[in-house]
C-alpha cells in the first residue's frame, strides 16, 4: 500500500509531507529518457504538455481527510496534485537557451494549470518551478520543471501573507508595492528594471545570490500580466541565470519558483506574485550548506551583503544580447 501522509508540527504548525512511494524512483541509467519523445510518458511532443509524475509526494487518488489521532497528531491524507511540465523535445537543451515564444509556451502550462486546479476548492496553494543542476536535487537531464498543488498553504507563505495583510491593514497599501518603490529609491541592490519588472537582491536574501523578479503593477497570478509584462519577466529571468553563470565562471545549479497568491482563502488579493532564482553557489568552489545554526534556529548567516552580490551580478547582466 502506498503511504502519501502529511503531518501537522503543532509547534510550529508547519506541514511535513511523507510519501514512501517516493523512494522507489529508479536511478537513471545508460541513454534512456522517460521524457524523450517515443517514451511511454511522451508518446508525442507538438509544444510544451504537463504529464502525471510517476513517484508523486500528492496525489488525488482519494478524497482529502483530515484527521485528529491524539493531542499532538493531526494529519491529513496526502491529496494534492505532483505534475511535470516537459519543456522541448530537444533532450540536451536548457531553459536559458529557450526562445521567448517557447518559454511563453511554458507559461501557458503554468497558467493553465493554475487556474484547472484552483477550481478544486480543497486546494490552497499551487507552485510552479524548476530544479536544474545535482546541487538542487535534480535527476533528470531533460528540460523540465514540476507543479505541485497543495491542500494547505506553505508555512513561508503563510507567514508572508500574514505580514502583507498586517501592512495593507495598518498602511492602507500593498506591503511589496511600497517595497519596491523602497528599492528602486535606494538603487543599490536593483539588478536591472524597464517600466514593467523589477530584478533585485532583497535587503533580507537567505542566500548570497537570490534574485526576486517582481511585476511592478500589482497582480495576485501569472496570467493576470499582460504580454509586455510577460515577456520582461522572461528576459529577466533568462538574463538573471545567465549573469549568475558568468559570476561563478560555470554553469551554476539553480531553482526557479513562481510565488503566486494561496487561493481558496480569503485576502489572498493583497499577495503580490514575484519570481524567485536561487542558487546554493556561494563562491566560485563552494556551495551554501545548512548547518545547525540555519537548520536548528532556521536562523541563516549569509557572507555576502545583498548590495554586494547585486554589484556583481549587475557587472554581467547584459539585457541586450
Amino acid at each position: 500500500m502506498t503511504v502519501r501522509e502529511i503531518r501537522k508540527n503543532p509547534f510550529t504548525n508547519e506541514w511535513i509531507i511523507y510519501s514512501e512511494t517516493r523512494q522507489s524512483r529508479p536511478d537513471r541509467e545508460g541513454g534512456f529518457c522517460p521524457l524523450c519523445t517515443g517514451s511511454e510518458e511522451v508518446p508525442n511532443f507538438n509544444k510544451p504538455l504537463r504529464i502525471p509524475n510517476k513517484f508523486p509526494a500528492l496525489s488525488f487518488d482519494e478524497q482529502l481527510k483530515k484527521r485528529r489521532l491524539g493531542e499532538f497528531e493531526i494529519m491529513m491524507n496526502g491529496y494534492g496534485k505532483c505534475e511535470l511540465i516537459v519543456y522541448t523535445d530537444v533532450h540536451n537543451a536548457k531553459f536559458i537557451e529557450l526562445n521567448n515564444e517557447e518559454v511563453m509556451d511554458i507559461f501557458e502550462q503554468w497558467m493553465d494549470a493554475t487556474k484547472e486546479l484552483s477550481s478544486n476548492d480543497q486546494i490552497q496553494y499551487i507552485l510552479p518551478f524548476e530544479n536544474y543542476g545535482p546541487e538542487v536535487g535534480a535527476t533528470l537531464i531533460h528540460p523540465h520543471g514540476q507543479l505541485y498543488a497543495y491542500p494547505f498553504i506553505p508555512n513561508s507563505i503563510q507567514t508572508e501573507l500574514d505580514s502583507i495583510m498586517k501592512y495593507q491593514d495598518e498602511n492602507n497599501s500593498c506591503m511589496v508595492c511600497d517595497y519596491i518603490i523602497s528599492e528602486i529609491q535606494k538603487e543599490k541592490r536593483v539588478v536591472y528594471q524597464d517600466n514593467s519588472i523589477i530584478c533585485l537582491v532583497p535587503y533580507f536574501a537567505r542566500y548570497a545570490y537570490d534574485l526576486f523578479i517582481y511585476p511592478k503593477r500589482h497582480v495576485n497570478f501569472l496570467h493576470q500580466c499582460t504580454r509586455t509584462e510577460l515577456n520582461s519577466l522572461i528576459t529577466y529571468i533568462r538574463k538573471s541565470i545567465l549573469a549568475l553563470n558568468e559570476v561563478f565562471q560555470k554553469e551554476v545549479s539553480y531553482s526557479l519558483s513562481l510565488h503566486q497568491a494561496p487561493v481558496n482563502i480569503k485576502g489572498t488579493s493583497n499577495y503580490h506574485l514575484y519570481f524567485k532564482v536561487h542558487t546554493p553557489q556561494r563562491n566560485l568552489k563552494s556551495q551554501k550548506l545548512l548547518g545547525a545554526v540555519e537548520t536548528s534556529t532556521m536562523t541563516y548567516i549569509n557572507g555576502t551583503l545583498p548590495e554586494t552580490a547585486a554589484l556583481n551580478i549587475r557587472k554581467h547582466f547584459d539585457i541586450q544580447n
